[in-house]
């Protein structure tokens, strides 16, 4: 069964890399086995979080993903750009139409 993992996180409002890190970070995250897709998106009327969308084939697999994100290999630059501790929702899907 797939899983969505939605990450919502706060950016500093004085962050000016932000492109920079997200194009550093994510190419890992859409190469890592199992991941499908893999997006960033932005609220307009909350320009002070960004949230990174991504679907995973199997729960293992995410499981996988976050663990290596863990290790000093998978590290990221986000703490460059987070302005606090990032919020991750799991989710299943429902229903399909």
């Amino acid at each position: 069964m797939a899983v969505t993992i939605l990450l919502e996180f706060p950016v500093r409002p004085d962050a000016e890399n932000v492109d920079e890190v997200l194009k550093f970070d994510l190419p890992a995250t859409a190469a890592y086995p199992g991941n499908e897709s893999t997006e960033v998106l932005a609220d307009d009327t909350r320009p002070d979080k960004l949230f990174l969308l991504t679907r995973w084939s199997t729960p293992e697999a995410y499981a996988a993903y976050a663990a290596w994100r863990q290790s000093p290999e998978g590290a990221t630059r986000l703490n460059e750009i987070a302005a606090g501790a990032p919020t991750i929702h799991h989710f299943h899907t429902y229903l399909r139409f």
